[in-house]
């Protein structure tokens, strides 16, 4: 049976339990909203990166233009293309689109009905006018900016989500070509991390349990194997007082035996007979067997032999002959 008090429990399993709800709150009170923001930022820096790419693709037609290899209109064109093609992200379906500063859509992959209408009173669902928006972010901001809106979910018309863009304006053309991040995936992404950290700090609760019970049963197992090592050895003395008991009872009758043939015992000047208690005449070794634990073998010493039986002794050793 294993006996541990409550106080033992406490001390073996409170303090790793401790640790580990501080680590978790420590994960999802500081880590945590760290991450979302870092996840934002690198999101943001990707986007800016590949707008500043696409802002290149136009340099490079902007130089053929002043090298006289091809006039406005047919660099523009070619430029326009270009960018309508480039696509990125997992699903390959993130794009880049193009105003100008009226604005104007001079190009948007998923929305060509809104190419060449100008788009100063156009709102999203929140009722911002984001492309007025881009243009006052580009002419407010040192030529590029951030603006959050809501806007369809790459070609998906009828699912409006939050997007976070990056303008950028392209001064010889006096264009305005822009990128995203929908939120939305920002949001799962992170989500997703949180369901890795959960389970991580499930993991890492659960593992804490398991070694404060493993803990805990080694020491109830040393208690028990402890315990039952007292008890045999109360056992070894309680059979050892017993035993030391017995012997001492041993030797009192052994000694009280002895005791029996002290004192003075009436004997036979003639036959050697002792007399007992009770009067009658015993031959002295049926006595001393009787009284004690002594063995008698009968033989016959030599001043006997010569009385009883001289004919048997030598001449030279019989004196009388």
């Amino acid at each position: 049976m294993y006996l541990i008090s409550k106080a033992d429990i406490f001390k073996v399993i409170v303090p790793p339990l401790l640790a580990g709800a501080l680590f978790v709150i420590t994960l999802f009170g500081l880590v945590l909203p760290m991450s979302k923001h870092n996840l934002l930022e690198q999101k943001k820096e990707t986007i800016t990166v590949l707008t500043q790419a696409a802002v290149n693709m136009l340099s490079y037609y902007a130089q053929r233009v002043q090298s006289g290899e091809l006039s406005l209109a047919e660099a523009q064109r070619r430029a326009v293309q270009q960018v309508r093609g480039l696509r990125y992200g997992g699903e390959d379906k993130d794009y880049f689109w193009i105003t100008d500063l009226t604005p104007r859509m001079i190009m948007h992959p998923y929305r060509p009905e809104l190419e060449g209408r100008d788009l100063g009173a156009f709102t999203d669902p929140s009722g911002k006018r984001l492309f007025l928006e881009f243009v006052n972010t580009v002419k407010l901001r040192k030529g590029s900016g951030y603006v959050e809106y809501l806007w369809q979910l790459k070609d998906r018309e009828e699912h409006i989500v939050p997007k976070l863009s990056y303008v950028k304006l392209f001064e010889p053309w006096g264009w305005v070509i822009g990128t995203g991040v929908y939120l939305e995936e920002v949001h799962a992404q992170f989500a997703q991390m949180a369901r890795e950290l959960v389970y991580i700090s499930a993991a890492i609760l659960l593992l804490i349990v398991l070694l404060s019970c493993t803990i805990i049963y080694q020491g109830l197992s040393e208690t028990n194997k402890r315990r039952n090592a007292e008890k045999e050895l109360e056992k070894y003395y309680e059979h050892l007082e017993e035993l030391v008991d017995r012997r001492t009872g041993e030797l009192k009758k052994a000694l009280s035996e002895v005791k029996l043939l002290s004192g003075l015992l009436p004997i036979c000047a003639s036959c050697k007979k002792i007399r007992d208690d009770q009067g009658y005449w015993n031959q002295i070794e049926s006595y001393i067997q009787r009284h004690s634990q002594a063995q008698f073998s009968h033989s016959i010493c030599p001043d006997c032999m010569v009385k009883l039986y001289p004919d048997f002794i030598p001449k030279e050793s019989n004196p009388k002959k």
